[in-house]
């Protein structure tokens, strides 16, 4: 069976021959440092450049995909012509929307829209691309992923994150959160101006690599730990009107592609929301947050949406083999019955994760993924 037969059975709440496995996604890459331990664990030589920089994760390396049995590939949107991040002296990245990025990782510290009136939007210099922009080498590695039979998915217009964390990262979380309450007719603007841009991005993107793709993975982390950065009623009110007309445009364009939908945290009183949307997948499914609970998501919603990741990074990636082998069981058991559930690590794998975790999580994995599953 091939990795897109495999995937896509599992998509359709039917059991192939075993659980897809996925490493790489918005939520699953590895951390620098894990990513060149795991690389040197598995005898892999020479470098790679990285496919984004000012982030904590910026390598996405299909020799390891290789070595691990990963049924998925990743296409970001990418062109020469895309206007370059700039990285100053001290290391700090300012992108192409004006927001700088700290030298840590994957936090901004310059806000551009933090003290703008809603007339300043109209004037902003928004991002929007240019259709003559060359995607011809996203289209090759489209093509040649689809020929060789992995799932493709088409993601990253926003490099990360989407309309929710674009809204902050121009006006800062703790502004947007007050416009929303007391500026309405801001925080209305500014979403349907990120929008647009977002819009516009998907529109050449599909172009090039439309009749190859799969599924296609759109973002907005909209849970904590505990609870949800914003209600339900406000996610409704402001934010599930502009998912709802990117997710109909994109389908417009590759209608019998997938709907993957990454959101963090503890967003279980929304997931009747996402299916609303049209999501297929949802990713992470992270095990810790409140509500969270992989056994009763799946008896909850498991016949009318797909799983995706749920292996903790918390606490068992980072102990011991063991750990490690009873979470991936743990999983498997809670989510793989009947399909519809794709393993993969509830986000980033973090730097106190050994390499050879790493390698035990998808050994194991292969081994006890195995349909029909043994409960």
């Amino acid at each position: 069976m091939t990795s897109r037969e495999r995937v896509m059975m599992t998509l359709e709440h039917e059991e192939p021959d075993r659980i897809p496995l996925d490493l790489g996604s918005v939520g699953s890459l590895l951390v620098d440092e894990v990513y060149f331990q795991t690389k040197k664990l598995l005898g892999i030589q020479g470098d790679i450049e990285p496919y984004r920089r000012g982030s904590s994760a910026n390598y996405y390396d299909e020799r390891i995909l290789e070595a691990l049995d990963i049924d998925f590939r990743h296409v970001w949107l990418h062109s020469p012509d895309k206007p370059k991040s700039v990285i100053t002296p001290d290391k700090t990245v300012t992108d192409e929307w004006g927001i700088t990025w700290s030298s840590q990782g994957s936090y901004p510290e310059v806000f551009p829209l933090k003290e703008a009136l809603i007339k300043d939007l109209e004037d902003y210099m928004w991002p929007f691309p240019d259709k003559t922009w060359d995607l011809q080498e996203i289209e090759k590695k489209a093509s040649s992923y689809h020929n060789n039979e992995y799932a493709l998915v088409a993601k990253g217009v926003f490099s990360g994150g989407g309309i929710l964390e674009r809204c902050c990262y121009l006006r800062s979380i703790d502004q947007f959160f007050i416009d929303l309450y007391e500026n309405e007719d801001f925080a209305r603007l500014l979403i349907e101006k990120v929008t647009e841009v977002e819009l516009a991005l998907w529109d050449i993107y599909l172009d090039a690599v439309g009749p190859y793709v799969d599924i296609f993975q759109r973002a907005s982390d909209l849970g904590t730990q505990l609870s949800m950065f914003i209600s339900p009623e406000l996610f409704r009110k402001f934010l599930k009107p502009y998912e709802m007309k990117v997710m109909a445009f994109i389908k417009s364009k590759i209608p019998r592609a997938k709907y993957w939908f990454h959101s963090c945290g503890a967003v279980a009183d929304l997931i009747e929301d996402f299916i609303e949307m049209g999501v297929d997948i949802l990713n992470p499914v992270q095990p810790t947050a409140a509500g969270m609970n992989s056994f009763e998501l799946k008896k909850r919603f498991g016949n009318r949406i797909c799983f995706h990741g749920g292996i903790d990074i918390q606490n068992a990636l980072p102990g011991s083999l063991d750990d490690v082998k009873k979470e991936v069981e743990t999983r498997i058991q809670a989510f793989g019955p009947g399909g519809g559930y794709i393993l993969a690590p509830a986000n980033h794998v973090q730097n106190d994760t050994p390499p050879e975790n790493v390698l035990m999580l998808y050994r194991h994995a292969k081994k006890k993924g195995t349909y029909p599953i043994k409960v």
